[in-house]
């Protein structure tokens, strides 16, 4: 993809973002932890919301039935997946911006915006090792697919379908279509998808033996 002017390049990567790449790299930061604590927050706000009422009988609907346990449940299942579905699409976009700003034949038209040291910097990021590498945005991915699923294989197709739809939203973010996506960020994508294979297949090995 061809980018002529810096105004379009800015808004593909801010340069607090730039900034930001060279702080991951630095701090290594737990993505997966991280999301766990969100996780358990929203966890807590749930319980806490909840008012006893010494009228209800066990008979009744209200917020100690069965039904409004597993809807409370299936509720704070959703905001997690959704809440994945959005760090998958951030995870995308940032890793498109790095080869983005990344390119040489585009540099000349930002040096305005950005730095050599800038540059520089989104190189590494994308390199082998680097923080936005396919193996470590592959790898950050399925540690928290699954921390989400846990032991259970029935949760790995919904996984899979929210990072299908985290890199669907981080193409529109960007303003184009899935397969103009840079190539780093599709190598990724399919680097995933071919781990949610081996995972799936591992349990399939398990179950017969």
């Amino acid at each position: 993809m061809e980018i002529n002017d810096s105004t379009k390049v800015s808004s593909y990567y801010p340069k607090s973002e730039v900034k930001s790449v060279k702080k991951a790299s630095a701090s290594k930061t737990n993505t997966t932890d991280a999301f766990a604590k969100d996780a358990e927050s929203s966890s807590v706000l749930k319980t806490d919301s909840f008012i006893r009422q010494d009228t209800v009988k066990p008979t009744d609907t209200g917020i100690y039935s069965k039904e409004s346990i597993t809807k409370t449940i299936e509720e704070l299942e959703e905001q997690r997946t959704q809440a994945f579905v959005s760090m998958i699409e951030k995870m995308f976009q940032s890793q498109s911006n790095s080869e983005y700003l990344s390119v040489g034949d585009i540099t000349k038209n930002i040096t305005l915006n950005f730095s050599e040291e800038d540059i520089e910097a989104a190189r590494e990021s994308i390199s082998e090792g680097g923080f936005y590498s396919v193996d470590s945005v592959s790898t950050r991915i399925m540690d928290m697919a699954k921390a989400l699923a846990g032991d259970n294989p029935e949760k790995i197709a919904l996984m899979r379908d929210a990072v299908t739809k985290g890199f669907g939203q981080a193409a529109k973010t960007l303003h184009l279509k899935e397969d103009d996506m840079p190539g780093i960020t599709k190598d990724t994508f399919a680097e995933v998808m071919k781990r949610f294979d081996d995972w799936e297949e591992s349990y399939k090995t398990q179950e017969n033996i």
